[in-house]
């Protein structure tokens, strides 16, 4: 779950997202289900001359509805025909090496840059709540920038958590910053036999980087969207400042500083 403000109403929107956190043998994958389904297809032959044909077809209904005056756009197609990507976000945790490998992006190019488990330290507190079914042990921890407020679970005895939160004696069920603008809940628990996951890095397309250099980045893009949008097409489109601003702050903030 995280929030964002409508600039002309001051009104606040919940916009919730569904990542999927996979775990095996001392390491953890957690990324969107619906990216991960669109890059795997690219990775493949045959599914990438699938996708080219769907996004085809999408651009052709758009400029069907843009000349009947109609709504629908090139991005609303490829959601409706479920060829859309959701997050590019996504992280492999290693615990032997107590690092978290991170991929992101921003305005298409693609990064990758390491985090350290260490950052993350947490103080127990004596409060309990059940999350499905289990009972769960709150925590509280500063962590680049917010303070988070998590409950794990001892009966469940992995180390892990949602995005980069990981650390607690038992999986963290739920966590949330302490001013409520982003948080965690999980939905439900199930045994697989698929693999841990691929990133599907493809090494010439990807920068190395630093964690907080790609933040400053991706803050510097959301504030001059249009302006890049512009300059990247030789000033072939161009966009209008959405009311919807996303104006409350990155997960983490000290970027900053």
């Amino acid at each position: 779950m995280s929030k964002t403000i409508n600039t002309r109403t001051g009104d606040t929107i919940t916009n919730n997202k569904n990542f999927v956190l996979r775990i095996a043998h001392g390491k953890s994958f957690y990324f969107d289900p619906q990216t991960n389904r669109i890059d795997s297809l690219e990775n493949d032959p045959q599914g990438k001359i699938m996708l080219q044909q769907a996004d085809d077809a999408a651009m052709e209904k758009a400029i069907a509805d843009m000349n009947a005056g109609l709504g629908g756009t090139w991005f609303k197609h490829c959601e409706k025909m479920g060829i859309n990507r959701g997050s590019r976000y996504k992280n492999m945790k290693d615990f032997d090496t107590r690092t978290i490998t991170v991929w992101d992006s921003q305005m298409g190019d693609r990064y990758r840059y390491p985090v350290e488990m260490d950052d993350l330290q947490w103080e127990l507190q004596d409060s309990t709540k059940m999350v499905l079914d289990y009972e769960c042990q709150f925590a509280v921890a500063d962590y680049h920038g917010r303070k988070w407020y998590a409950w794990f679970a001892p009966e469940i005895p992995v180390q892990d958590g949602p995005w980069q939160l990981c650390g607690l004696p038992g999986l963290i069920m739920e966590a949330i910053t302490a001013d409520g603008e982003y948080g965690f809940t999980i939905k439900g628990i199930q045994q697989c036999d698929e693999p841990l996951g691929d990133s599907y890095e493809d090494p010439d397309k990807i920068y190395r980087s630093k964690r907080i250099t790609v933040l400053r980045m991706k803050d510097y893009g959301r504030r001059n969207r249009a302006a890049q949008v512009s300059a990247m097409t030789g000033g072939k489109v161009n966009i209008k400042q959405t009311e919807y601003k996303e104006n409350i702050d990155f997960l983490e903030t000290d970027y900053h500083e």
